[in-house]
């Protein structure tokens, strides 16, 4: 799973939860699976592409978790085919 989001948020997580996260609240990095980190700042105006592992199974949420609060303004998550 590839996810590839323009605005501006550093230093955040990527979760994968069959659980609606309106319903779990408050939302801990321990209550669903994070497959993917980004260990950095994304500038004002710029792209952050995070990969996540291909091996894991389907999930019905994606959760983007930082320390502080950001503006989301654009997010697009797509799976690559895998080759086999």
């Amino acid at each position: 799973m590839y996810l590839h989001a323009a605005f501006r948020l550093d230093y955040f997580v990527i979760g994968l939860t069959n659980y609606d996260p309106m319903i779990i609240t408050p939302v801990f990095r321990t209550t669903y699976t994070v497959c993917a980190q980004y260990s950095g700042s994304v500038a004002a105006n710029a792209n952050a592409t995070v990969i996540c592992s291909p091996n894991y199974e389907k999930f019905r949420f994606v959760i983007v978790q930082g320390t502080y609060i950001s503006a989301l303004c654009l997010m697009e998550v797509y799976v690559v085919a895998r080759c086999t």
